[in-house]
């Protein structure tokens, strides 16, 4: 005897297709380290629990040619090329800088989405400081592509939400 064909979609369909959402989702928003406000996020979380080697590999080389003048007359192509020697010693910056700095218990950052701004190769976010999560300060950082890889460049203080509105009204591509 044979059964009839049942017709219709097979449950482990539905299945696999939340399961690959999901996926894309946890991807997207936690390691796709394009995304200029991934790298930021990544940075701080790095600053607040004092992990030097994270936040120098969220910065930029171009940021770090600023403190080592053994790098300044190398071109932009021979610092991507130095980038793990430069890292390290970004790293080892930023460690004898922060040796005196100690950050508030319970300091976070929320990034600002709205403001977020992106081009081919770089891109602006607006981010706030938060303490006990009452507001502390604004920020903003400014990210280039390096090896198709967001960095931080620079990071500028944001004075008020004037400020803000401005960046808002403004196009960088």
């Amino acid at each position: 005897m044979s059964k009839p064909v049942k017709s219709g979609v097979p449950k482990s369909l539905f299945v696999l297709i939340i399961v690959i959402l999901a996926s894309m989702f946890y991807y997207a928003a936690y390691r796709d380290y394009s995304n200029p406000e991934v790298a930021v996020k990544n940075f701080y979380q790095a600053y607040f629990s004092s992990n030097y080697e994270t936040m120098a590999q969220n910065l930029s080389v171009f940021w770090g040619v600023q403190f080592m003048p053994q790098y300044m007359l190398a071109s932009p192509q021979e610092l991507l090329e130095n980038r793990p020697a430069i890292e390290e010693s970004m790293t080892e910056f930023i460690t004898r800088m922060e040796l005196e700095n100690k950050v508030p218990a319970n300091m976070s950052i929320k990034i600002l989405p709205k403001y977020t701004q992106r081009a081919d190769n770089t891109a602006l976010v607006a981010y706030e400081f938060r303490e006990k999560n009452n507001s502390v300060g604004m920020e903003m950082a400014l990210l280039v592509k390096e090896n198709n890889r967001m960095r931080i460049f620079q990071m500028m203080p944001v004075a008020d939400q004037e400020q803000l509105d401005q960046l808002a009204e403004t196009d960088i591509a």
